[in-house]
């Protein structure tokens, strides 16, 4: 079962309240400190590896262009690139993972 998020906000709200009239003003700030040292308990999952359509990378990502990316892949003996792509037939995928941490190498080298 799946519960809506203005559904979720009104229960969270509620009980936000009835915690201030039990236990006084300071229940709110005290129930966000342990929320926050709840979250650094919990390991954040690792993101999974996507395999995105070169045609399709500005769906998830804003830069760079599909030319850019075009002409990455034509280079790509000269400058690692060969490392981010798999192929699939006639279908180019850049593998995301892949691709930041050869972004972080090439701004490192140059900067």
């Amino acid at each position: 079962m799946q519960t809506d998020k203005l559904t979720i906000e009104n229960v969270i709200s509620e009980k936000i309240k009835a915690g201030k009239k039990k236990f006084g003003a300071e229940f709110e700030i005290m129930l966000l400190e342990i929320l926050g040292l709840q979250k650094l308990l919990i390991p954040e999952p690792e993101q999974q590896d996507r395999e995105i359509p070169l045609t399709r990378w500005n769906d998830y990502h804003p830069d760079p262009s599909v030319p850019a990316l075009r002409m990455l892949v034509f280079r790509k003996d000269e400058n690692g690139f060969a490392d981010v792509i798999t192929r699939r037939g006639n279908r180019i995928l850049i593998k995301e993972k892949e691709y930041f941490a050869w972004r972080n190498r090439m701004q490192n080298d140059l900067g």
